[in-house]
């Protein structure tokens, strides 16, 4: 099962890459029109194809390995961006994916060897629940704020991490128990999945906004390092999956962790598009939008 988990996952990885060029080049380049909605579409086609895939994958496999595969994706987005987008490959780009390809996957190493089967129990799933509405709220209020593109991606890495946990707590009760053992959960299942739809809707939107002020790739690699982290932290803090980890594994998680997030922040400041950019334009915030519609091109000249 964990080999089929992988595969999903790894596919998942490569519709993210794509979906999120499609997205953040309709809402950060393409001129307001049909072509512009039908590429941004396009890429919400994909992200739903993700989101299938990754449920599959976190039903099937602990969420230490599948979550960080999505760190894959900065490799094919810097594959598509190169072949589709003109996006120069050099060496300070190389070098940032690799510091945070390397910060993941030594995380997941780490974290993999000492994953168990999760543990539900009311007051756990409660206090998930709780969580979820209380970043969704969070997450709705800080896209409408003044915050900068970096932390509009670490928000959304946050809210996504949260929302990978709790929809693996929700597969693996299906997988384990079928859905007839999902009576015993009541009403809280679907109140966890009532609020894992709402973190969703609100990641989602927060993440448009990122789209609007930075490059693609600064946004996968923050929900590929931070989302995993997060997705850990749950997991061991809720749900005992990570019972048993020693003084060693905690410091060699913490310093794969800060290796990440380092990657993250080369990113942010060395990817072409932002050493193209006026100074002013990296910290540039994306306007507000009517919500039925892409976030508006505020930034198309430092984009393009």
């Amino acid at each position: 099962m964990i080999i089929t988990a992988i595969v999903l996952a790894t596919a998942a990885a490569f519709c993210l890459a794509l979906g999120t060029h499609f997205q953040h080049h309709a809402v950060a380049v393409m001129a307001p029109g049909l072509r512009r909605r039908a590429t941004w579409v396009t890429g919400l086609g994909l992200m739903g194809l993700v989101t299938v895939l990754n449920v599959i994958a976190l039903g099937l496999g602990p969420v230490s390995i599948v979550q960080p595969i999505g760190a894959v994706s900065l490799v094919f987005a810097a594959l598509i961006g190169r072949r589709f987008f003109g996006l120069r490959l050099g060496a300070p780009l190389l070098i940032s994916i690799a510091v945070t390809l390397f910060g993941v996957f030594s995380f997941v190493t780490t974290s993999a060897r000492h994953s168990h089967d999760i543990v539900s129990t009311d007051q756990s799933v409660t206090w998930l629940l709780a969580v979820l509405i209380a970043l969704s709220v969070f997450a709705g209020l800080f896209s409408m704020s003044s915050a900068g593109h970096i932390p509009r991606v670490v928000m959304t890495g946050i809210v996504f991490g949260t929302v990978a946990a709790a929809t693996h707590v929700l597969a693996r009760s299906v997988v384990v128990a079928g859905l007839p053992g999902l009576d015993a959960w009541g009403a809280r299942w679907w109140l966890l999945l009532a609020a894992v739809g709402a973190a969703s809707a609100a990641g989602f939107w927060l993440v448009q906004t990122a789209y609007a002020c930075g490059p693609a790739e600064t946004v996968l690699a923050g929900l590929t390092v931070i989302d995993p982290i997060v997705a850990v932290i749950i997991g061991a803090a809720f749900f005992g999956e990570y019972a048993g980890l020693t003084p060693l594994a905690v410091a060699g998680l913490l310093v794969s962790a800060g290796i990440g997030v380092g990657g993250v922040w080369m990113l942010s400041r060395f990817h072409p598009k932002v050493l193209d950019s006026p100074g002013p334009a990296r910290e540039a915030v994306p306007a507000r939008t009517h919500p039925s519609s892409p976030a508006a091109p505020a930034h198309q000249g430092a984009q393009s």
